[in-house]
This record gives C-alpha cells, sequence and structure tokens, in this order.
C-alpha cells in the first residue's frame, strides 16, 4: 500500500505535468510547432563510430529541452539525468528510426510515433544521450534486439495513445517508459521494475532501471566522456 507521502508525490508529479503542459506550447524546443526556431542551429549528432556499434532494438534515453524536461528530472532525481525514452528500430534498408510514446501536448501526434534518429538526437540536449542493449545473463538468444524492435512496431501499428493517467494497469494506453516496460513484460515476462517499485511507486517513473548493468549493457554514454561506442 502506497504511504500518504509518496502519493503525495505521485499526485504533485501529476498535476505539475497538466499545468505546465499548455506552456509547453509556447516554450518547449519539442513542441512540433516551435522547434524549428527554438532548436536551428543545434549541432548534436552521433558520430559514424556510434552509429555503427548500434543494434535493432537498442533502447535510447535522453533529456529533452522544455519545461517537462526539467520537472521530469527534478522530481525522479536520477544519478543519469534523462527524460524520455524509446526503442530503436531499423528497416529493411538498414535506416535507423526511434519507436516512442509523446504526448500530443509537445508533439502533433499523441501516442507511439516514429522518428528518425538524426531527428531524435536533434531534440536532444547535448551530450544527455544514453543508449543500452538488452542483455540478460541467463539468454543466449541474439534475436533479443529484433524480437524488441518488431514488438515496438507492433504498437506502433496499434496506433497506442499517450497514457496522461500514468497508469501501468491500462494496457491501452502508454506514457514512454511503460511503452518499454510493457514491451519486455510481453515479450520476456521481465519486470524491469521488480528492484524499484517495493513501496514506492513513484521509482515506476524512473529510467534507471533501463541502463541498470545488471539487464543491460551501456552501448552509447554521453554523461560519461571517458565511455567509448561498444561496437
Amino acid at each position: 500500500m502506497l504511504t500518504f507521502p509518496v502519493k503525495n508525490s505521485i499526485i504533485l508529479f501529476l498535476i505539475l505535468i497538466t499545468v505546465y503542459a499548455g506552456l509547453l506550447l509556447l516554450f518547449s524546443c519539442e513542441n512540433a510547432t516551435t522547434w524549428k526556431r527554438e532548436c536551428s542551429g543545434k549541432n548534436y549528432v552521433l558520430s559514424s563510430e556510434e552509429l555503427s556499434a548500434i543494434q535493432d532494438g537498442d533502447i535510447i534515453m535522453r533529456q529533452g529541452y522544455g519545461i517537462v524536461s526539467t520537472i521530469i528530472l527534478k522530481t525522479l532525481k536520477e544519478d543519469v539525468p534523462v527524460s524520455h525514452i524509446g526503442v530503436i528500430s531499423q528497416d529493411s534498408a538498414g535506416d535507423l528510426y526511434v519507436i516512442h510514446s509523446v504526448s500530443q501536448t509537445i508533439s502533433d501526434f499523441d501516442g507511439i510515433q516514429i522518428d528518425n534518429l538524426e531527428r531524435f538526437i536533434s531534440h536532444s540536449r547535448p551530450n544527455s544521450v544514453l543508449i543500452t542493449r538488452y542483455n540478460r545473463p541467463q539468454n543466449n538468444d541474439n534475436d533479443f534486439g529484433r524480437q524488441i524492435s518488431y514488438r515496438a512496431r507492433y504498437y506502433l501499428d496499434k496506433k497506442v495513445p499517450f497514457d496522461h493517467s500514468f497508469n501501468f494497469e491500462d494496457s491501452t494506453a502508454f506514457f514512454c517508459s511503460e511503452l518499454v516496460w510493457r514491451i519486455f513484460m510481453d515479450l520476456f515476462d521481465d519486470n524491469v521494475f521488480d528492484n524499484y517499485t517495493k513501496d514506492n511507486l513513484l521509482e515506476k517513473l524512473k529510467f534507471e532501471p533501463f541502463h541498470d548493468t545488471s539487464r543491460f549493457e551501456i552501448i552509447i554514454n554521453h554523461h560519461d566522456p571517458s565511455y567509448s561506442a561498444t561496437p
């Protein structure tokens, strides 16, 4: 059962998101209508070495621009400052995309959508990208990445809307980390939040489980300048 302080934290988080969502229409760099004006000239890209290290089904995290990203960072207080997550999917031509869930308050489309990787990176604050790969030791299936990518495309095709209630029990709508969590539950019956939830539901909103090295290999880490891309 949730304690009173935890309930208050969740309620405050949701209230802040709701109140400031409207301000995103004017001030957020992630907003589709203001992106060209606010983000023009930003040159954040991955190197050729980093691009060659990425595989189908990798998980990508970033810190975005705008008030909502700031609220998420201040509320969750994680060691690695990221505020958004998605699944990398490679098409038959070898081009890389990101499948992720975004609210219509900061996007032209509500819910699960797909962007090419270059555009996704360009919406990220410099040196904020973190890419990981699911790598459970007890599993020897080299096809994990393709399965993760296909499952993400399955939800993309279903046009699942954004989960504004942040409800893990409802599978008809997903917020960004809920989508990735759901994919691992569907495919591997693996609850990546199992060590984080306990009595604190707010921890289920965190991104830390998706770069926990007990489950994930760090492929690209721009938060650590000494870390080189893993081929």
